[in-house]
């Protein structure tokens, strides 16, 4: 780091006994843009990265530190503003309050001139070092690392710097960023930098290659990954595949296709698109969707009868971000839980793949409640306080399973493709969610909502032995 000067040493002396309890104080800048120019070292297995960050303050207070987390074997080496004006920083290893075997380095900058409602502020952070995963949080997808095999940087290794302070609650708060990028990924001549926005260029020099990306719609991530890609496009489609998954990759695209015309015909057109991605990772690196892209495992390329991960991510581009601060995600997980059952239906001809699946998910929910019998006292909305969104998978599945028996496939279309219309753009919470459907369709969905929701009712018949047939006559629309 440079020198700093001596105004800024004291600001550092009179702020750090207070650094690390900033976040009881300021709240957190939006994250508008990033510029990130980065290169993989393969014989080091070390990342070297150059980051701009363009941050507003959306609050009507103002903001005296910007908070930063990246990966916790990464070091920051310099920040500067936009004018290269070296600013004063800390960083430190700490453990994320809820998770506390999650680590990360934690920067903190404070401002001199604090930032005030309104205003924007730019910075530049030059980072290197390694990347080994999070395997050992319990986090056994996240196995991010720099490697000649396969190399992914993505939010959830913190390959990159996100605002936020080290807590649970603020880490979760990430998915309601939306953000402009361009990115700069060097990495040697052989291998292909797959990414779900526009490819702007390839410079080849020293048998290295700069892959420039930039975002196509604003986002809430950005992920990376490079391997020895082969690449499949079909008009703004692109599928990036290994190659021994050549015909895995044909029926990923086919998929593709079919789902997003399913989806748009059920719930109308999506704003804007501009076309879709899929990367192919290795088994374990888990699934995960974007606005226009989606990270796949290799066992969904394994087999065409294997869409059922693509049919779940697809559905998610009908989500809405979420405005609560622990969203409890029922409203987007367990309806792409039963999305994708029910497009197996409809697209391969799967009788009955939702009424089996609702009967598998409620026989394993009735084994957990039993079991552990203080999951009965826990309502849906809480799983997002209670660190229990696994549960909005399944019991959401089957929630929405019954919902949409309630209300009839035409009503139900109209309830989701309805809610993205009105909220696509500002965002909702879960209670706006269930309002808009009460207030969308004619059955009255108040018992419904309040005992799958609200209240551990549906939960209670569940674990006293109700079964998928039982719920459906319960929750009929004469009941």
């Amino acid at each position: 780091m440079r020198q700093l000067s001596n105004s800024a040493i004291v600001l550092m002396i009179m702020l750090s006994g207070s650094l690390l309890f900033a976040s009881d104080a300021d709240p957190l800048p939006k994250t508008l843009a990033y510029n990130l120019d980065m290169s993989i070292d393969y014989e080091t297995e070390k990342l070297f990265a150059h980051c701009e960050i363009t941050f507003s303050n959306n609050s009507d207070r103002s903001i005296g530190y910007i908070p930063l987390l990246i990966y916790r074997l990464l070091t920051v080496s310099s920040i500067t503003d936009k004018d290269n004006n070296e600013l004063p920083f800390t960083q430190k290893i700490v453990s994320v309050s809820g998770w506390e075997k999650l680590q990360v380095n934690f920067i903190e900058i404070p401002l001199q001139n604090k930032l005030q409602p309104n205003e924007q502020l730019t910075i530049k952070m030059a980072y290197s070092g390694y990347l080994l995963g999070y395997t050992e949080t319990g986090w056994r997808y996240v196995k991010d690392h720099i490697g000649k095999d396969f190399t992914i940087i993505r939010t959830d290794g913190f390959g990159y710097p996100i605002a936020g302070y080290p807590d649970d609650a603020e880490i979760m708060a990430v998915v309601r960023e939306r953000y402009e990028y361009r990115a700069r990924i060097t990495v040697p001549e052989n291998v292909l930098v797959a990414n779900g926005g526009e490819l702007v260029d390839t410079i080849s020099k020293d048998n290295k290659t700069t892959w420039i990306y930039k975002s196509r719609k604003p986002s809430w991530r950005m992920d990376f990954a490079v391997s020895g890609y082969r690449l499949l496009t079909e008009n703004d489609n692109k599928v990036f595949y290994f190659p021994q998954d050549s015909l895995g990759a044909r029926n990923i695209m086919d998929a593709l296709k079919n789902s997003l015309n399913l989806y748009t015909n059920w719930f109308g057109p999506l704003d804007n698109f501009p076309g879709y991605s899929i990367i192919e990772v290795p088994e374990g690196y888990g699934s995960q969707q974007d606005i226009t892209c989606s990270m796949l495992t290799a066992d969904n390329f394994k087999s065409a009868d294997q869409m059922e991960g693509l049919y779940h991510e697809i559905s998610h581009l009908w989500n809405v971000k979420s405005l609560d601060k622990k969203p409890c995600r029922v409203e987007s997980e367990g309806y792409a839980q039963f999305t994708q059952f029910l497009a197996l239906e409809k697209l391969e001809n799967r009788e009955n793949a939702v009424a089996d699946a609702a009967q598998r998910y409620i026989d394993r929910l009735r084994k957990t409640f039993n079991e552990k019998q203080e999951l009965q006292t826990i309502p849906v909305k809480d799983y997002g306080i209670r660190d229990m969104t696994e549960y909005s998978y399944t019991l959401g599945m089957v929630m929405f399973a019954v919902l949409y028996n309630k209300v009839g496939e035409r009503d139900y279309n109209k309830m989701i493709g309805s809610f993205y219309t009105k909220y696509f753009v500002v965002g909702a919470t879960l209670n706006d969610f269930t309002r808009h459907c009460k207030n969308t369709v004619s059955v009255d969905l108040d018992r419904f909502f309040d005992e799958w929701i609200y209240t551990t009712k549906a939960i209670s018949r569940i674990a006293a032995g109700k079964t998928y047939t039982d719920l459906l006559e319960l929750y009929s629309d004469r009941n």
